[in-house]
């Protein structure tokens, strides 16, 4: 295993460790108020006549931003397997 090929796997595994972050990251930040404020809706609890605590911008950007994430995960993980059987 040349040092291009070890290079090579180190990005893959960078990117894939971001892109995971990236897809998980809206479902604890913005995006998991959301999924509460619905939640006690479907329950029929009482609600609070204000607004979610978050725009509706940022939210937009969080699920634009988890499938993207997912994709470029796939990619990654496609690249590296890749990488590694034409190593063996």
């Amino acid at each position: 295993m040349n040092s291009v090929s070890r290079r090579r796997s180190r990005a893959l595994i960078v990117v894939m460790i971001v892109s995971a972050l990236l897809t998980i990251a809206p479902v604890f930040g913005p995006l998991g108020y959301t999924l509460h404020y619905i939640g006690d809706f479907v329950a029929e609890r009482p609600q609070p006549m204000r607004s979610p605590d978050t725009s509706f911008f940022v939210e937009l950007l969080a699920l634009i931003v988890s499938p993207m994430g997912l994709l470029m995960f796939a990619i990654s993980l496609f690249f590296f397997m890749r990488s590694r059987e034409r190593n063996v």
